[in-house]
């Protein structure tokens, strides 16, 4: 499968555009949503004042934990997004980033996210979202 193969160098051709449209971060505090197993974590962590990297898949964010542990600024969490009882405090985070997570949530969940995302966000935070979006030209 050409993906299979092409996979890191496309990897490596996304990853620099996708961060250099966020926001300045150096020395922030990051929440990465759906970080899998840490393709933005990493870099997120060499500017960041800190990076916390949450996703609900175990064997995710152990990986993402064992290739991204050794940055002192970068913590790990494994729960949903969804979940109503996350441990984020309010007015605590200056960017919330998220590469294709949208698309696995249900219209309520995404408005349910953006309610609690907004008490995360200190004043003058940000919230950028990268979602794979499709388009049926038919009519």
């Amino acid at each position: 499968m050409m993906l299979d193969s092409r996979a890191a160098d496309l990897d490596r051709e996304e990853r620099p555009e996708v961060l250099s449209l966020l926001p300045s971060y150096e020395g922030k505090s990051v929440l990465e949503l759906g970080a899998g197993i840490g393709r933005f974590t990493g870099e997120l962590a060499k500017t960041a004042g800190h990076v916390l990297a949450l996703d609900f898949v175990e064997s995710a964010i152990k990986k993402n934990e064992s290739i991204n542990g050794h940055h002192k600024n970068t913590s790990f969490m494994c729960a949903n997004v969804t979940s109503p009882n996350l441990m984020i405090e309010a007015n605590s985070i200056d960017l919330i980033f998220s590469n294709w997570l949208l698309m696995y949530l249900s219209d309520q969940e995404v408005e349910q996210l953006v309610e609690r995302m907004v008490k995360w966000l200190k004043v003058g935070g940000y919230i950028f979202f990268r979602n794979l979006a499709s388009i049926n030209l038919e009519m």
